[in-house]
C-alpha cells in the first residue's frame, strides 16, 4: 500500500501518483481516470482508450555497451575524410 498527500491545485484538491504506480496499470502521463466514492472510499480507475502506448529504449541504454565494437568500425573505415567529424 501506498500513502499520498493531499495538496492544494488551485482551487482543488489534488493527489500525484507515483509513476511506478501509474505503470503497473498501464497510464501515461495525461491519462485520465474515473472517479467514484464506494462505500466510504474513492476509487480511481483508469479510462481505457483504443491508444496504444509503446515504451522505446533510451538510444543512450541500447548502445552503452558497445563502445568497443564501434570503435573497431572506426578503425575500418579510416580517418574523417569530410565534415562528419564532431
Amino acid at each position: 500500500m501506498t500513502t499520498l498527500t493531499l495538496s492544494k491545485w488551485g482551487n482543488a484538491q489534488g493527489v500525484r501518483l507515483p509513476k511506478d504506480m501509474r505503470e503497473q496499470v498501464g497510464m501515461a502521463d495525461g491519462s485520465r481516470v474515473e472517479a467514484t466514492v464506494k462505500d466510504g472510499a474513492i476509487v480511481l480507475r483508469p479510462i481505457r482508450t483504443n491508444v496504444r502506448v509503446i515504451r522505446v529504449p533510451r538510444l543512450a541504454d541500447v548502445f552503452r555497451d558497445r563502445n568497443e565494437e564501434y570503435k573497431a568500425v572506426e578503425e575500418l573505415a579510416g580517418p574523417a575524410v569530410g565534415g562528419e567529424a564532431l
